[in-house]
C-alpha cells in the first residue's frame, strides 16, 4: 500500500479524538502510528458531524445545518478537486488523503452523514429492524471504515467490524435514554416497548418522574442481551485482523461493552444518570489487563481455536448485501 502524507490538523480538530472520545482515545495509543493519524482524521470527520446535529449552534438553525451535511455528502460523491471542499477545508484535504491512503470505499461516510441528517427530525423508531438500520448508519459504517484503516478487508473481518459498531450504537442508545426522550428521540423499538407496557408518552412520563419501574428494567434487560450479542459477534473478528490493530480493537471494545454493565449496577437508571466506565476504577485497569493477557496468551494458540468471544463470525457476505444495499 501506497502511504500517502496527509497535512496535519489543526490542534482544535486533533484535539477531538482526546478531548470528547477518551476511551477511544486510549486504545488508538495501541495502534502504529500511521494508523493512528489516520484514526484522529476519521473520528474529527465523525465528530464534528455528530456535534453539528447533536449540540446547539448559535449562528446554524436546521436547514443550516443540513445545507453543511448535503454539502459533506456531495463532496464524498466525488472527492476530486473539482468539487468545492465542505467546511472545514482542512479536514477534507485530509479525509480525502486518507480515504486515497486506505483505499475507503466513500460510500460508508457517505451513509454515516445520512444517518446523522435523519436526527434533524423528531425520532420514532418503530422496530428493531428500523434500530438496526439506524445503527447501522450511524456506527456500522464506522466500523467499516476503521476495519479498512486497519488493514482488515475481508468480508469476515468487515461484517465483524460492522457488528462491533451495532453494538457500541446499541449502546449509545441504552446509555441515553433519558437525555434522548427529552429531545424527541425515541430509539427503542416501539413495538419492543409495547412488550414491556411502553409506549412513547408512557416512556416520556417515566423520563419526567426520574426513576425506573420494573417494566422498564424488563425493557432494558432485553435490550441489553441483543447488545451483548452483538459484541460477541463483533468482537470475534478481532483476531482476524492483522495482530498490531488487535488490541486496540479489543480494549476499545471491551471497555464500551462494560458501559452495559454500569447500566446494570445503576439499577437501569438511564433516565437521570449517564452511565461511564471510570477510567479511575480498578475494573477499567483490569478490562485492559485482561484485553492484553488475552492477546498474548494468543500467540502460543491456533488461530482458528481462538476467538475473542464464545461466538463465530457471521456469515460475512450476506451480512454486508444486507446493509449496504
Amino acid at each position: 500500500m501506497r502511504l500517502l502524507r496527509h497535512p496535519p490538523l489543526s490542534p482544535e480538530l486533533a484535539a477531538l479524538l482526546p478531548k470528547k472520545a477518551r476511551t477511544f482515545a486510549l486504545a488508538a495509543r495501541f495502534l502504529p502510528a500511521h494508523q493512528r493519524a489516520a484514526v484522529v482524521v476519521l473520528y474529527a470527520f465523525c465528530r464534528l458531524l455528530d456535534d453539528l446535529v447533536d449540540e446547539p449552534q448559535a449562528t446554524l438553525d436546521s436547514a443550516g445545518i443540513r445545507n453543511l451535511l448535503d454539502a459533506w455528502r456531495a463532496w464524498l460523491l466525488r472527492m476530486d478537486s473539482l468539487t468545492v471542499l465542505p467546511e472545514p477545508r482542512e479536514l477534507a484535504v485530509a479525509l480525502r488523503a486518507v480515504v486515497a491512503e486506505h483505499e475507503l470505499p466513500p460510500i460508508y461516510l457517505r451513509q454515516l452523514v445520512d444517518g446523522l441528517a435523519s436526527d434533524l427530525e423528531p425520532v420514532n423508531i418503530p422496530d428493531f429492524e428500523a434500530m438496526r438500520h439506524y445503527s447501522f448508519l450511524v456506527a456500522g459504517t464506522v466500523g467499516l471504515a476503521m476495519s479498512h484503516l486497519l488493514g482488515g478487508r475481508r468480508p469476515e473481518i468487515l461484517a465483524a467490524a460492522c457488528d462491533l459498531g451495532i453494538a457500541m450504537q446499541l449502546t449509545n442508545i441504552l446509555r441515553d435514554v433519558g437525555a434522548d426522550v427529552r429531545n424527541d428521540r425515541f430509539y427503542l423499538p416501539a413495538d419492543e416497548m409495547a412488550q414491556f407496557g411502553y409506549c412513547s408518552e408512557r416512556l416520556r412520563a417515566l423520563v419526567a418522574n426520574g426513576r425506573p419501574d420494573d417494566d422498564f428494567r424488563a425493557l432494558m434487560r432485553f435490550q441489553i442481551a441483543r447488545a451483548r450479542d452483538y459484541y460477541a459477534r463483533g468482537l470475534a473478528g478481532v483476531w482476524l485482523l492483522p495482530p498490531d490493530a488487535r488490541p486496540a480493537i479489543l480494549i476499545a471494545g471491551r471497555l464500551y461493552r462494560a458501559i452495559l454493565n454500569t447500566i446494570e449496577a445503576n439499577d437501569y437508571d438511564v433516565l437521570q444518570r449517564r452511565a461511564v466506565v471510570s477510567r479511575l476504577s480498578k475494573g477499567y485497569e483490569a478490562l485492559i489487563s485482561l484485553a492484553l493477557v488475552r492477546l498474548w496468551g494468543d500467540r502460543a494458540m491456533p488461530p482458528t481455536t481462538v476467538l475473542a468471544e464464545p461466538a463465530t463470525v457471521p456469515d460475512a457476505t450476506k451480512q454486508l448485501a444486507d446493509v449496504l444495499l
